[in-house]
């Protein structure tokens, strides 16, 4: 049987995440956002947070799928919008950020259409299990511990826990 640990209430996420769009608020002031979410799980935070930055922004999603290979992991981007950066800020929006693979290989990608700028929002940052040099610039939680999150967008293959308002670790009895 599985319990469930909660770590941020809904309230405390809300807050976290509007602390988080007043820095990204600050740091663009008068210029244009892209916000690119990562599918599925970071489609709670684009939400809250497009709400909270108070820039124009627009929104994509993109879905990138990982697997392991013989030489590594193996990153493809099994869906996107057709949308241009060119130009333009991007910030891109992870669920949990570990190892880095996955957005480094977005990073590259979408450097091909010369972005004035790009950088990585999480609502979780793992930093101890990144394998590429890449961080986050800005991190709605970066204090939990491991195991499996639920909540707020996040849960099981099953749909378990998704739309749980807190975020919650699952623990295995």
């Amino acid at each position: 049987m599985s319990s469930i640990r909660v770590l941020y209430t809904a309230e405390e996420i809300a807050a976290r995440v509007a602390d988080v769009g007043s820095r990204i608020t600050s740091d663009y002031e008068g210029r244009e956002l892209v916000l690119v979410g990562i599918l599925k799980g970071a489609a709670f935070l684009l939400a809250d947070l497009a709400r909270r930055i108070q820039c124009p922004l627009t929104y994509e999603f993109v879905d990138v799928t990982t697997s392991r290979a013989d030489r590594g992991e193996v990153v493809s981007l099994t869906y996107a919008t057709h949308f241009d950066v060119h130009g333009r800020d991007v910030l891109i929006l992870k669920d949990v950020f570990h190892t880095g693979v996955t957005e480094n290989y977005l990073l590259t990608h979408l450097s091909q259409q010369n972005p004035a700028s790009m950088q990585i929002v999480a609502l979780v940052d793992k930093p101890q299990l990144r394998s590429v040099n890449l961080s986050a610039t800005y991190a709605v939680f970066s204090e939990v511990p491991e195991g499996f999150l639920v909540g707020y967008g996040l849960g099981s293959e099953r749909g378990e826990y998704v739309n749980r308002p807190d975020l919650s670790l699952l623990q295995e009895a």
